[in-house]
């Protein structure tokens, strides 16, 4: 359901209510406060919080967006970054892709309705192809899908272990509503385990295993960042959790809406000159093993 205006602005009211602890006035000069009502305000306003964050995804419109990950856990360091712009309708996309925060962009083209998406070789992995371009399928078999682009691939996942960590560990959730110089956040969480498992907090599989179970029960506070309008403007999850003697996992990983893409910000299609094409999904699987590789071999 898309948040109203009147919805933003009664969410607003909810928020400035739970900041000031909604108070009553038994007699003048005399002012109580009212924590049923507090609470219910601050339950409301995390309501209208995360239907802002959910309606931003479900209707994503012209957009450039940021994801960052860094990861900090025994000898993995992760500092991938993310860049992600959708313009028209049907969309085109750019997708970029850096593993250093100083590094050479990947780029991911998809024309309007393409069958092929084109792929900018980064300096890493330039030994990929004897072209600065590869075509693959597109990652968009049935059309363009939100859950898809990849920035916002981690909102929707994020989405999924928000939810079921309500029916998990809902006493464990965090539950707050705070007004900020930029507008408001709201505070939930997820549990450690669950993210893991919807895959956007990257530890593989060959190292979970220093996961402890109360690691994986931890819930991670997830902090969403709304204008004054209550629009949705990004998330981060900034946590250390750690268990007695088990290797630490420092996480730092967030979304921010940069602004509206145009269609100046589309990189052309590459001449055929340029392209290696890679026509089946079998060798397509086979290149993304590499090009997603952190350190490829030359």
């Amino acid at each position: 359901m898309t948040v109203t205006r009147s919805g933003r602005r009664v969410a607003t009211v909810f928020l400035c209510a739970a900041a000031l602890a909604a108070c009553a006035q038994p007699t003048p000069g005399t002012p109580r406060a009212d924590p049923a009502a507090a609470e219910q305000a601050t339950t409301d306003a995390i309501k209208r919080g995360i239907e802002a964050f959910q309606d931003h995804f479900r209707e994503l419109g012209d957009e450039h967006a940021r994801v960052y990950n860094y990861l900090n856990y025994g000898e993995l360091k992760i500092t991938t970054e993310h860049e992600s712009y959708k313009v028209g309708d049907p969309p085109a996309t750019l997708q970029k892709r850096r593993y250093e925060r100083d590094g050479d962009w990947s780029e991911t083209l998809t024309p309007p309705e393409s069958e092929l998406d084109y792929i900018k070789l980064d300096k890493g992995h330039t030994s990929l192809a004897p072209t600065p371009w590869v075509s693959v399928p597109s990652i968009y078999p049935d059309g363009f899908d939100t859950c898809l682009l990849l920035t916002a691939w981690v909102a929707c996942h994020l989405d999924s272990a928000i939810g079921q960590t309500n029916l998990d560990a809902p006493d464990e959730q965090p539950n707050e509503a705070r007004a900020t110089e930029d507008g408001f956040e709201v505070v939930t969480g997820a549990l450690l385990g669950q993210m893991i498992e919807e895959g956007f907090i990257s530890i593989p599989e060959d190292q979970r295993d220093g996961i402890t179970q109360p690691m994986r029960d931890t819930v991670v506070p997830v902090t969403i960042k709304l204008d004054h309008d209550m629009e949705f403007t990004g998330f981060e999850i900034r946590a250390t959790v750690s268990d007695a003697d088990a290797t630490p996992l420092e996480l730092q990983l967030g979304y921010e809406v940069l602004g509206t893409a145009s269609e100046d910000d589309i990189t052309e299609t590459p001449a055929a000159a340029e392209v290696t094409a890679i026509p089946d999904q079998a060798a397509a699987d086979a290149f993304y093993e590499k090009f997603n590789d952190h350190t490829p071999s030359n």
